[in-house]
């Protein structure tokens, strides 16, 4: 039988990677729907997830030459993962802050750090997307509040290997956010960077 174009994802994979913008829409219709679904049960909010799932498309093709995928799938799964965590703790922090202002939002202080809370937030996510897949996962594990034993559990991995990937990614955002220390401070009092 003879094979057809994008029979598989690697084939997609390997169009795309050359740029060929049918294969990237051909996988675009394949995973689409599964992926909405699949942050859409997390997000409940279909302006939001179809944003989320978009994000991460666009991310896939910008960096579709220098990506080391071996399966899409997996990939892309994981990657709506993280989206939607990433999702979760932007709204956590934004309310956590929000809570913390005494501010009305006539105030001539509100607007400028509502603009500076923005701005290392945005410095905030693009670091973590700095920090190495599987030490941002434990990262992640340990923000939402898990123990070390727990993520060690969970990702079966010991104990001191979640310690050491915890001081990586710390290490990784402190010199990502060195020149937002001030403001960091400022928003977030108990942060532990």
């Amino acid at each position: 039988m003879k094979k057809l174009p994008f029979d598989s994802d690697q084939d997609l994979l390997s169009d795309i990677a050359n740029g060929d913008s049918r294969a990237f829409e051909i996988l675009y219709r394949r995973y689409f729907s599964k992926l909405y679904g699949a942050a859409y049960k997390r997000l409940q909010d279909k302006e939001l997830t179809e944003e989320i799932v978009q994000e991460l498309f666009v991310s896939l093709w910008e960096r579709r030459a220098s990506l080391p995928i071996e399966n899409i799938e997996n990939y892309l799964f994981t990657s709506i993962k993280y989206l939607v965590i990433a999702q979760f703790r932007k709204d956590t922090l934004f309310e956590k802050y929000s809570s913390t202002l005494n501010l009305d939002e006539n105030d001539d202080n509100f607007t400028e750090q509502a603009v500076a809370f923005d701005e290392l937030n945005e410095a905030y996510q693009q670091a973590l997307q700095v920090i190495p897949e599987r030490c941002r996962e434990v990262f992640l594990l340990k923000r939402s509040g898990l123990s070390q034993k727990e993520i060690s559990e969970r990702l079966d991995i010991s104990e001191k290997t979640v310690e050491n990937q915890m001081t990586k990614a710390l290490k990784i955002l402190r010199g990502a956010l060195k020149d937002y220390t001030a403001l960091l401070i400022l928003f977030t009092p108990d942060c532990v960077l």
